[in-house]
């Protein structure tokens, strides 16, 4: 089956370029919208694998985007690729329910994310808790002492200790 990436960005252009980018690769199809609305609308009729948002965009910005989709279908992973790259927007982007934000100046970027996204995480294990030792005493511990090994027996030196008198 394959997997459908949702590009929404207002600017044609750079949806036609990310669309021949993106469908290069094999069982790769896109889905597109022009808007935050229509992609809040085609995220939750067509439950796209992967969707790649503006951030500015008319009728519905790319965060309040995010934001409604990451509600309606959490296990839909978001990328935001932008021109206004900046701290405060990647943290923002986050809040949003955003898993990255990438630069539209780097497009040899997207394929990659969208390969991560796309790869089954595997769970991470849980350590065990870990028991609680009681300790009787507070005095410290200190480690055993080494065990000397036992002379050997001569007969200079009997191996039975002699007897005190």
């Amino acid at each position: 089956m394959p997997h459908r990436i949702l590009i929404a960005d207002d600017n044609l252009a750079f949806r036609r370029a990310l669309r021949q980018l993106i469908e290069r690769i094999p069982d790769w199809q896109v889905i597109e919208a022009q808007d935050g609305e229509e992609a809040v609308a085609l995220a939750s009729d067509a439950r796209p694998d992967v969707i790649l948002l503006d951030l500015a965009m008319p009728i519905k910005d790319g965060l309040t985007a995010a934001l409604e989709i990451s509600n309606l279908a959490p296990e839909i992973p978001i990328l935001m690729c932008t021109m206004h790259m900046a701290p405060h927007i990647e943290l923002e982007a986050q809040r949003c329910g955003i898993r990255q934000v990438l630069s539209k100046t780097n497009s040899s970027l997207v394929i990659p994310a969208i390969r991560q996204l796309l790869t089954p995480q595997e769970p991470v294990a849980q350590s065990p808790e870990p028991i609680p030792i009681p300790i009787a005493d507070s005095a410290p511990v200190s480690p055993p002492a080494p065990a000397t090994p036992p002379e050997p027996a001569t007969n200079a030196s009997p191996s039975v200790p002699k007897s005190v008198a």
